[in-house]
Order: structure tokens, then sequence, then C-alpha cells
């Protein structure tokens, strides 16, 4: 484990159904600005801020984690952790293990 760990990983959808696991502030740095968002995003700002935060030791990994979750949550990419399904499909389709 490293420093900039986060304390449990992230999944999230990537694309055409993929699954990307994201386990550091530096991975979620990267991911989130190459998904699609609208100009002056407020939660993908959120997560680029808690991230530089968190590089520059300013917040904790925790709180750069948890920004991210809520933002993956509000744009419909956070796969869900307990069904591992992906959101937004009525048949409860599931991703393998």
């Amino acid at each position: 484990m490293t420093e900039l760990d986060f304390p449990r990983p992230v999944r999230v959808v990537a694309g055409l159904g993929q699954v990307r696991v994201i386990g550091t502030v530096r991975e979620a740095f990267d991911y989130l600005p190459h998904e699609a968002a609208p100009p002056g995003d407020e939660a993908l700002e959120a997560v680029l801020d808690a991230c530089r935060g968190a590089i520059r030791r300013e917040c904790s990994t925790d709180e750069a984690h948890d920004v991210f979750v809520a933002c993956a949550r509000r744009r419909n990419i956070l796969v869900d952790e307990e069904l591992e399904t992906l959101p937004g499909t009525a048949d409860g389709a599931r991703f393998p293990a």
C-alpha cells in the first residue's frame, strides 16, 4: 500500500460495459478528465481539487476517495459495490468477479 492508495478500490464503467478499477489518487486524477463532462462541471473540479490536495498532502486519500465516489455516482458510472451490476441496467446485468 502506498501513501496515495484509496482505502478501497472504486469500480467504474469505462465505456461499453467495461469496468475499470481505480485504486489510487493518481488513477482517479487521470481517469475523470477523459470522461465526457460539461464545461465547468463542479463535480469534476471537486474531484480534481481533492486529488491535487491528497497529492500535496493537504487532505487525506479518504477524502479524495469519497469525493471521487460521489462524482462517479452522480455521473452514473459507479459500479454497485455490493451487487457488482452496471448502473442503470434494468435486468441487473452482472460483471464477472
